[in-house]
């Protein structure tokens, strides 16, 4: 299975009043870093508060800062080092937001091409869109609509000596082309503090280099989240990347520890991919912090 990297699929975090006032009428009593339904809506009491709000939920639009690094070893033996540094901010009345991103990739394929020097520069530049579309009546469930678009911004270095990477399931390390994502999800809140997720995206090329291979990539993120009033929560998550091209599937399970303290949340993540074939993720580990203003 050639992976392919949910390197840009969006970190979440639990509703927040603004939230949920500008996708239906304030019906719920507030908690901090989140809403409970009401106990009428609910059928008893309202859920326990939570503290923090750790920025885990694609449903809440606020200001933050991330920065994050992901290493990744592939089947085959070839390692990929990716650090991320991105920033979000809420549009529409905090009912959507943009996202840029900017990845600096390293890259080592000696294991499959003992021959290929060590690589490393810019990636490709990420710009995301997101808009909650739907949030039903008692304000547990929201839909959620995205729009992801890479530019060919990567180093020529990168492009020119990466062996057939717009073939990879799960990696964006340098395609040049300009490739457009729209993406589709749920969030369902059981209580502020309990969440589940699943997120789908498509991804493909639509202009670029010629002599670059095509890129039509599906990415499923299934996950859910339980956050203790102390501020650590959990984060299992199942990750799914489709190759349409090759017919190839990447399958990762990474379960995310974090701890939130006063907006700033600090995370790890290790990984391991199931049955993978060569170029497909094999393990590895991503941590990171997000800070929200």
């Amino acid at each position: 299975m050639p992976p392919a990297a949910l390197t840009d699929a969006p970190h979440f975090a639990l509703p927040t009043e603004s939230v949920l006032q500008a996708t239906s009428p304030p019906t719920a009593s507030t908690t901090p870093g989140g809403t409970a339904p009401d106990a009428a809506a609910s059928g008893g009491a309202a859920p326990n508060p939570v503290q923090e709000d750790n920025g885990t939920n694609p449903a809440t639009n606020t200001t933050n800062f991330t920065m994050r690094n992901e290493f990744t070893h592939l089947k085959g033996g070839n390692d990929i080092n990716t650090s991320y540094a991105s920033f979000k901010f809420p549009i529409l009345d905090q009912r959507g937001s943009v996202l840029f991103q900017v990845p600096f990739v390293f890259n080592d394929f000696t294991g499959t091409n003992p021959d290929l020097p060590q690589t490393g520069g810019l990636g490709d530049v990420k710009f995301q869109l997101t808009y909650n579309s739907w949030m039903s009546e008692d304000k547990r469930f929201t839909l959620v609509n995205f729009l992801e678009a890479w530019v060919p911004s990567a180093d020529n270095v990168l492009i020119a000596r990466e062996p057939n990477s717009n073939e990879f399931t799960a990696f964006n390390l340098g395609t040049g082309k300009y490739v457009l994502g729209p993406g589709i999800g749920f969030v369902y809140a059981f209580q502020p503090n309990i969440i589940i997720a699943p997120l789908y995206f498509y991804e493909v090329s639509v202009a670029g280099d010629p002599d670059k291979a095509r890129i039509r990539r599906g990415k499923w993120r299934l996950f859910a989240m339980y956050a203790w009033e102390s501020g650590i929560y959990v984060l299992p998550e199942v990750n799914i990347q489709t190759n349409y091209l090759t017919g190839n599937n990447d399958f990762y399970v990474a379960p995310e520890i974090g701890y939130s303290l006063k907006r700033t949340t600090f995370y790890v993540k290790p990984g391991i991919g199931i049955a993978p074939d060569v170029n497909d993720r094999q393990w590895g580990i991503e941590f990171g912090v997000r800070c929200q203003f």
